[in-house]
């Protein structure tokens, strides 16, 4: 029997309160993963070493009995060595050959490829097909990805040595691009003292039991749900105009940005939008997307399908103050969206 709207945000509730308390200090990652599961969509996450990007993986698996596989990318990884390839047999009966398909890592439910900014460009273009449709291609046989499938990327913001940045098809795939910051403080003296105790999750994570997992099926069930949130017309429309703003040669990009950007959001940009949003309403338990959802995860959305110009890079802008700007013009603009409220007055 499929999960009730009450049933959903319950469960999820317990996901994300359970993620927390072992995935110290990082709240915006915690809800922007769940937000790109809920999608069925795919994240990048950017941050130093050692903050917990490969243990919130392992931990989320955990939580929702998941299959999981680690690619470390280095240059000479090959595409082979994350598809899989068709290896030569023989029949030892009929002493007959055959290629037979011995699967890559790639076929399991979450796949996290670490740092995939060091993989070659063929590498990095093999995970394409796979991301949009959910199946590769070998030898022109086509073999289907387990259900749900789910990449989640890693990079490192300050090596530049030895690494082949993402291209913006490869960026265009993922849902999400989620910042992970340095822990304040007071949450690393929590992660010492765990640690200390012999009780940090990423040191004990293969011993340890979930209390109250959550199965593939109930995932499924989970997205779903997610699905069908509904979005205001108003809100679509505010979506709509927002991504639209982001291009410098459309009229509803502000005359002051054009000479920032260099190119923005596209189709996808707003699809994405839209299906982030819904799942931050389900993960919050509100009935339908509000503009505080739009507002919330119009950076994550938005930030990796954008570049600026020469020029705003000179004069100390960043992609995500292009996009908090865009955002208050447009509030500035529509006085009930600030509140919280749709447009009673005016169209977006």
């Amino acid at each position: 029997m499929p999960l009730s709207f009450e049933e959903a945000v319950e469960k999820i509730a317990s996901i994300r309160s359970s993620m927390e308390t072992y995935i110290v200090g990082q709240p915006e990652l915690v809800t922007d993963t769940l937000c790109c599961l809920l999608a069925s969509g795919h994240l990048l996450i950017t941050g130093a070493p050692g903050l917990a990007k490969t243990t919130l993986v392992r931990v989320l698996a955990k939580h929702m009995q998941l299959t999981f596989r680690r690619v470390q990318c280095t240059p000479d990884l090959l595409p082979s060595d994350i598809l899989g390839s068709e290896i030569l047999n023989l029949d030892s009966d009929t002493q007959r050959r055959f290629f037979e398909f011995q699967p890559g890592p790639i076929f399991t439910h979450l796949l996290l490829t670490d740092e995939i900014n060091r993989a070659s460009p063929r590498t990095q273009s093999a995970l394409l097909e796979a991301m949009q449709e959910r199946g590769i291609t070998i030898a022109g046989k086509r073999h289907a990805l387990e259900k749900p499938f789910m990449v989640f990327a890693t990079q490192n913001p300050y090596e530049s040595e030895g690494t082949f940045p993402l291209p913006e098809a490869q960026l265009d795939r993922f849902l999400l691009h989620t910042w992970v910051s340095y822990p304040s403080e007071a949450h690393q003296l929590q992660l010492l003292e765990q640690y200390a105790e012999r009780n940090l999750v990423g040191e004990i994570l293969d011993e340890w039991e979930v209390e109250r997992p959550c199965s593939p099926q109930d995932l499924q069930e989970l997205q779903a749900q997610c699905a069908k949130m509904p979005v205001p017309a108003p809100m679509l429309h505010a979506i709509n105009e927002l991504v639209i703003s982001t291009r410098p040669d459309h009229p509803h990009c502000p005359e002051t940005m054009r000479g920032y950007l260099q190119f923005g959001g596209g189709p996808r940009a707003a699809l994405a939008l839209v299906a982030a949003t819904q799942a931050l309403s389900l993960l919050e338990g509100k009935k339908g997307v509000t503009w505080a959802h739009v507002k919330r995860m119009a950076t994550p959305a938005l930030r990796h399908r954008m570049r600026l110009t020469m020029r705003a890079l000179r004069e100390g802008w960043t992609v995500e103050r292009v996009i908090e700007t865009l955002v208050v013009k447009m509030e500035n603009r529509y006085a009930d969206l600030s509140l919280g409220k749709e447009p009673t007055t005016q169209r977006i």
